[in-house]
């Protein structure tokens, strides 16, 4: 049986990043992916602090070649659409990436999945880990099984589980803590023909504030646009979250109601558990969950895909020395650990703070003084971790949100404050 370097477990942006930067410093390394790319996924709208990250993988051109909308912009807006407030990714304090992309991410996957085989990475899909054996000191023992059933076994010095939300070492080890406040669930499709925005306004994300929740309206190439409800498991109210109830609540929003009077649904109403996670440790003995696996921030800030690729590049950095010194236990990850422990507790608390009525009222009337609306573009664009002059700005900001809750220091969104109470959200 071939020993190898690493074995990771899911091709999806963590797993694909990960191998590739470890295959290029001459590791072997095996990835194994469940299902067979390019298929399905959520999660379609990337972070301005993405897209360098993707070009120090190597497929930046190929990203900007593929006809993805840009985005330039975040923007927020109620329900009825009287209120609207817009960020531009090239106002904030940091000076970062003007722009990100809205993607097809069966196919943004399967660009770097197959710049990871590019790279020398052994990519076998249509096999799903099943079980891993630590007892043999000197390496990882992985049980799986292939699209037909038949058992496989595998050995490699160390195990990166990025699984995604399957997290199978993660649910094995039963270390996976859920964050009571943000148990969400989302309902969601895709329709040609939505009005949208012109020039650089086409690609921009938008919100929808409704009471209690938000919708996700994410512009695609070729005139297509993924669209999405998402707020507390009481918000469905004894209704299950399945087409009837997709229809009429995009209805009963005006906003929504006007943007797609005349769009056609071109795909089938999906529903998914959209639960906050973290885990008691993201490394240990000879393994290490990355991007997912490790950890699961509500979507309302796009930050998945980001905090998966910035996560691989830290764990590589880690792992390839820690292979190189044979020195493979939990003390070699402290530092990856550190970054991404704090990463989902700043956007977690941020997304914890967007459903509180008083935090969402002061992103709709934020204030330049101290540049705090230009520190809040740039935890939008991706750069919330790491930033000083973000850190110090955003605290400040977090500090006016909790006086506005019992301080009329900006007007009230309608409904908003009621809904709280009603659907019993715990924020």
């Amino acid at each position: 049986m071939e020993l190898f370097d690493a074995l990771v477990v899911g091709g999806g942006p963590a797993g694909s990043a990960l191998s590739t930067l470890l295959a290029r410093r001459g590791r072997r390394v095996l990835l194994l992916e469940k299902e067979e790319f390019p298929r399905f996924h959520i999660g379609e709208s990337l972070l301005p602090g993405t897209v360098p990250l993707l070009d120090r993988l190597g497929v930046g051109d190929a990203i900007r070649s593929a006809g993805f909308l840009e985005k330039h912009a975040a923007e927020f807006v109620t329900g009825d659409g009287d209120l609207y407030r817009r960020y531009p990714f090239a106002e904030g304090v940091v000076d970062g990436y003007p722009h990100a992309f809205e993607v097809d991410r069966a196919e943004f996957d399967s660009l770097l999945l197959e710049n990871a085989r590019n790279s020398g990475v052994v990519v076998r899909q249509g096999v799903c880990a099943e079980d891993a054996d630590f007892d043999d000191p000197g390496s990882v023992r992985l049980a799986a099984r292939d699209s037909s059933g038949a058992v496989i076994r595998f050995a490699a010095r160390f195990l990166v589980d990025a699984s995604g939300q399957d997290s199978f070492l993660a649910r094995r080890m039963r270390s996976r803590r859920m964050d009571p406040s943000l148990k969400h669930v989302a309902v969601f499709s895709h329709y040609d023909g939505a009005q949208r925005g012109s020039g650089k306004a086409e690609g921009d994300i938008t919100i929808v504030l409704v009471p209690g929740g938000w919708w996700w309206v994410i512009p695609l190439s070729g005139g297509r646009t993924s669209v999405g409800l998402v707020g507390p498991a009481t918000m469905l109210a004894g209704c299950k979250p399945d087409e009837t109830f997709f229809l009429e609540r995009l209805s009963e929003t005006p906003y929504l109601a006007r943007r797609f009077s005349d769009a056609t649904r071109v795909a089938p109403v999906r529903a998914a558990s959209d639960y906050s996670y973290t885990n008691d440790r993201y490394a240990g003995d000879r393994w290490l969950l990355a991007g997912d696996a490790a950890g699961f921030v509500d979507p309302v800030f796009s930050t998945g895909v980001h905090l998966g690729l910035e996560g691989a590049f830290r764990a590589a950095d880690c792992l390839d020395r820690a292979l190189s010194r044979d020195r493979l236990g939990a003390s070699s990850f402290r530092a990856y650990e550190r970054w991404l422990g704090k990463a989902l507790r700043v956007y977690a608390d941020f997304v914890r703070g967007f459903y509180r009525p008083e935090f969402a009222e002061v992103m709709m009337y934020p204030s330049d003084r101290l540049q705090l609306r230009q520190a809040v573009t740039s935890v939008l664009s991706g750069y919330a971790v790491g930033y000083p002059a973000v850190t110090w700005r955003v605290a400040i900001f977090k500090a006016i949100t909790r006086l506005n809750r019992k301080h009329r220091l900006t007007p009230r969104i309608r409904g908003r404050r009621e809904a709280v109470s009603y659907l019993g959200a715990r924020v």
